[in-house]
């Protein structure tokens, strides 16, 4: 299996790419211009975080929405990631009433594959001044917290996902388990 990994310039891309070379995925950096064609050789992408409004600087995000709509293989969306797919794929997105910096807590509505094995509720690590305020079509909202009502979300058939917050940092609560989660969904 090989897992296409996309940054963004977010301060926690580099954590990703550690997470999964723990888990013994072999994972590429993909160029935000890089061709679609040359993105069909993965079996999963990952879209990082990163600075970017998407409902303002979509053209700063190179190829990435050809990418959510073009490639049919698994994805997940981290932070910005998760607002890109939301955006790409229909879903509104804007300024967070609320900006989350730091632990949050984040409710499970629905322990959907991503979130399989997590506790109903825990700790994860927040830096967003942007949120998905509406999902996109076919999706349903699994999580939220205090602040943000869509903290993860699923498509129908479950390939699709996105957290607004960062599983691959220390101090979300079983992060890890996101990414095996994903994983999973990738070998089918």
């Amino acid at each position: 299996m090989k897992v296409g990994l996309i940054y963004y310039g977010g301060q926690y891309n580099h954590l990703i790419l550690k997470n999964l070379k723990y888990l013994g995925v072999e994972v590429e950096v993909v160029n935000i211009n890089a061709d679609v064609e040359y993105a069909k050789k993965f079996d999963c992408m990952i879209f990082s975080g990163g600075p970017y409004s998407v409902d303002q600087e979509i053209s700063k995000m190179g190829n990435s929405p050809l990418f959510v709509k073009e490639l049919s293989v698994p994805k997940l969306g981290i932070c910005l990631g998760h607002q890109l797919l939301a955006y790409v794929l229909g879903g509104k997105v804007g300024k967070a009433n609320n900006p989350e910096f730091g632990l949050a807590r984040i409710t499970i509505d629905d322990h959907d594959t991503i979130l399989q094995g997590l506790k109903k509720e825990f700790n994860a690590w927040e830096s967003h001044n942007d949120e998905v305020k509406e999902v996109p079509p076919g999706f349903f909202a699994i999580a939220h917290s205090e602040n943000t009502k869509v903290e993860a979300m699923v498509n129908k058939d479950s390939s699709i996902f996105g957290v607004q917050f960062h599983p691959e940092v220390k101090h979300t609560e079983d992060g890890i388990e996101i990414f095996k989660n994903f994983l999973t969904v990738c070998k089918k």
